[in-house]
């Protein structure tokens, strides 16, 4: 460690080659992580990776860490290394940063404006945290306890990119007094089970956002619905499927008590408390279709009184 090594000397690239070779039988590994790879030159890891996936017949997956938060530098730098290897999505971990840290006031329609993982995702590798932005290290940017949850949610639930668990949000930094995120494995869970098909997006509200993933045939039962919020906590029409009519969802966060039935038209009025996450999924009930029309008499009546009172009140 603390070596410089001259890259533009012959005998160095190909002890990097033989070393390389020698990691890969030695250790069984199937890809690589590689640490500050700006102060690299582009061409490098081109011509090292694709030796060392020929040499393996393995793929490779390799993931570099640019730590700058402006995309046009990780394009720049993904575009000259000839794609070969993915790179961290700095600009949203900053996004997540700047939220868990705004005291609610953060735009979230803007998550993912100029992130790496909506330019693209499929050399994004998303992350929330990790050794070097915890407190007390050289890149200190901790995302606050608060939104860890929703951050997570953010990589793991959503469609695209690759997410990166942060060993010390699983278990803990107890030299920090950091406890380890408890949703954590909930949420890795819900990864691997069902978060699953097409992503309908809700990002209309500043402080309220919310995304569909609609399941697919190869996981049944698979789909579910997120919505968070950084303000106040309320509600959002969003659409799951016609053919799910009368299905009762549930938060299996168990942040909100109540139950969601999804109406005649596929759309489901799911609920979110102050400054939290709540994950909806079906709980196996289902209203029969007497009880759903007069359920949404009785709510169509009800939002009418309403307004007329709001009326009335102005």
């Amino acid at each position: 460690m603390g070596v410089d090594l001259d890259m533009s000397d012959p005998e160095v690239l190909e002890e990097l080659d033989r070393w390389g070779e020698w990691y890969l039988n030695f250790t069984g590994v199937d890809g690589f992580r590689i640490d500050a790879v700006k102060h690299i030159e582009f061409h490098f890891f081109k011509v090292w990776l694709e030796k060392l996936r020929k040499s393996s017949g393995k793929e490779l997956f390799a993931v570099g860490e640019y730590w700058n938060a402006e995309l046009s530098r990780l394009q720049n730098y993904i575009e000259k290394s000839a794609r070969t290897l993915s790179l961290f999505d700095v600009p949203l971990h900053f996004h997540m940063f700047d939220a868990s840290r705004s005291n609610g006031t953060y735009d979230m329609r803007n998550l993912f404006k100029d992130t790496l993982v909506e330019a693209d995702p499929e050399l994004a590798v998303t992350f929330v945290d990790n050794h070097d932005t915890q407190y007390g290290q050289a890149l200190e940017s901790w995302i606050l306890d608060w939104f860890k949850p929703m951050a997570y949610a953010l990589i793991l639930l959503r469609e695209k990119g690759y997410p990166c668990v942060f060993y010390g949000d699983y278990y803990g930094v107890p030299n920090n007094n950091l406890p380890p995120v408890a949703e954590l494995p909930k949420l890795m869970e819900l990864r691997k089970n069902v978060a699953y098909g097409e992503q309908v997006d809700y990002f209309d509200d500043p402080s309220m956002v919310g995304w569909v993933r609609c399941g697919d045939e190869e996981h049944d039962p698979s789909g579910l619905v997120v919505l968070m919020t950084i303000g106040a906590g309320g509600t959002k029409k969003m659409f799951v499927g016609e053919e799910k009519a009368g299905m009762v969802y549930e938060d299996v966060m168990e942040k909100v008590a109540d139950t969601v039935v999804i109406g005649k038209d596929g759309y489901g009025e799911f609920l979110v408390k102050d400054g939290s996450m709540s994950i909806w999924m079906p709980n196996g009930e289902k209203v029969e279709a007497a009880e759903l029309e007069e359920l949404e008499k009785k709510k169509e009546e009800s939002r009418e009184e309403k307004e007329q009172r709001e009326g009335n009140e102005v």
